[in-house]
């Protein structure tokens, strides 16, 4: 199987690249910084990746060409902060495979499902509405894989959103402690907004416990800083939820790996 990467890996794009590795690790992945070297790629890849950190970064026809050459690869747009507007205000990328370059793990993750295996398929011309309903279709997430249930706590300025999530932790199977018995924790979610605020907190936290920021608008530059700090991962809010299950089972297989637990 082949992958192909078309841009710059600019530091807002680094994650994709990084997910592209660990997603596609059995694949052979090839990258190319301009659309120019298209030619110079002799495989069909199974998955077309397009890092677009600018608007009009691409002319308006990219997508017909790549589709007339590649008529069999699947694709996804992965687009920077800079190009949030694109939706309303350019036509070059649909709908169907736009994502945010800061949520675009999981939407890699479920385009390579597809290719491995008879997983739901959706055209190019699909709807935003049945994008949504394809990101949010119930999954078999569970924490207690192993007999043992994750123990997480939450922080949240937000009563009623911290009580979401504890109910989808539970709803994954994991345990949710109390803020009082955070170091018995294996997981912290904490609610990264508003960041001005919550930027103290995290300075001031002497913790081990590993840390998962989820906020609205995770910029790269507060995900850089929020790092600085001590945050492993940060998921967004308006990320589909396989992507946070999938930030927490990424904290549980590190320190399985650390502890030589299986």
């Amino acid at each position: 199987m082949h992958v192909l990467i078309i841009g710059n890996q600019t530091p807002e794009m680094d994650s994709i690249f990084q997910s592209v590795r660990e997603i596609c690790s059995e694949a052979q992945i090839l990258e190319i910084s301009r659309m120019e070297l298209i030619p110079s790629v002799n495989v069909n890849p199974d998955l077309i990746i397009v890092c677009q950190n600018w608007p009009d970064e691409y002319e308006t026809h990219i997508l017909d060409d790549l589709v007339s050459r590649f008529p069999l690869s699947r694709f996804v747009c992965c687009f920077g902060v800079w190009c949030e507007s694109d939706g309303r205000t350019r036509a070059t990328w649909p709908f169907s495979i736009r994502v945010p370059a800061r949520s675009a793990a999981t939407r890699i993750q479920r385009e390579w499902e597809i290719i491995k295996s008879d997983a739901q398929v959706f055209p190019l011309t699909a709807g935003r509405d049945e994008i949504f309903l394809w990101e949010s279709s119930p999954l078999p997430f569970r924490l207690n894989e192993q007999g043992v249930a994750l123990r997480i706590c939450v922080f949240s300025g937000d009563r009623q959103y911290r009580c979401m999530l504890e109910e989808q932790i539970r709803g994954w199977g994991g345990e949710v402690v109390t803020s009082s018995l955070q170091n018995t924790a294996d997981v912290v979610l904490y609610d990264l907004d508003p960041w001005e605020s919550v930027l103290d907190q995290l300075i001031n936290r002497t913790e081990p416990v590993p840390i998962i920021g989820i906020m609205g608008l995770a910029h790269p530059e507060i995900v850089a800083a929020a790092k600085l700090w001590g945050v492993h991962k940060v998921v967004t809010k308006l990320a589909p939820e396989a992507e946070l299950f999938e930030a927490i089972c990424c904290i549980r297989r590190f320190k399985e790996n650390l502890t030589g637990d299986r």
